[in-house]
């Protein structure tokens, strides 16, 4: 993303990763209700902020914990 600096440092991305992993397949296991697949979802944007580095959410309360 041009002009978007990466605003997540890489053991936050790696924990970020590990937790998706947990709960991506929610959905899958306790069936399709809304909490699981609202698991599901939080699991994606867990791996989106883990892959690029960039947290909205973050962003928006200006914190930034990647190396200066």
């Amino acid at each position: 993303m041009k002009g978007i600096s990466k605003n997540i440092s890489t053991p936050e991305r790696w924990a970020r990763a590990i937790v998706a992993v947990f709960l991506i397949p929610a959905a899958f296991i306790y069936g399709y209700t809304f909490f699981s697949l609202l698991q599901s979802f939080v699991g994606l944007v867990l791996v989106y902020n883990s892959i690029s580095g960039i947290c909205w959410t973050s962003r928006f309360f200006g914190v930034k914990t990647c190396e200066r």
